[in-house]
């Protein structure tokens, strides 16, 4: 057993709700600032005033890297989402759509043009749904390996 410089004064039960407590407060975090960053940018569709957002941007981004890459590193990929290909397209187009909506938004907030708002959304929205299905294929590779590794690890010690 390790020695522990600090004792757990828990049982396994209360572990578990602790564990339950802990995960719904990353996400009551983690979703109330990605639709804060929209909101503010939508609102604050200066791309120069960066220091509206930028606080809960560098949290974002620490949060959702931590998530991912604690993740990874374990083998987990989803509770209820199977890395494979329609997965992957599937979460890319729903990116794609939310950057299509806020660019498309703020550039007709800025211009008025219709058309020329819908463009730059498709652009936009397109660009962002290519690098996020590329970006989930690669970890869906680096996920598949280390599931893999982990697999092998678990064997060789139950030998």
């Amino acid at each position: 057993m390790k020695n522990n410089k600090w004792k757990n004064n828990l049982d396994e039960m209360q572990e578990q709700k602790l564990l339950h407590i802990e995960r719904n407060g990353c996400w009551f975090s983690f979703w109330p600032l990605f639709i804060s960053l929209m909101v503010q940018t939508i609102v604050f569709d200066d791309f120069n005033n960066f220091y509206y957002v930028a606080g809960e941007w560098i949290i974002f981004m620490c949060l959702a890297l931590y998530l991912g890459i604690a993740c990874m590193k374990n083998g987990i990929w989803d509770r209820r989402f199977k890395a494979d290909a329609p997965t992957n397209l599937v979460f890319s187009l729903i990116a794609g759509v939310v950057v299509f909506v806020v660019i498309g938004l703020i550039t007709y907030k800025r211009s008025g043009m219709l058309a020329g708002s819908v463009a730059t959304g498709v652009i936009a929205g397109g660009f962002t749904f290519v690098l996020c299905a590329a970006s989930m294929f690669a970890c869906t590779v680096i996920y598949k390996k280390r599931v893999a590794k982990l697999e092998s690890e678990e064997e060789i010690d139950n030998e």
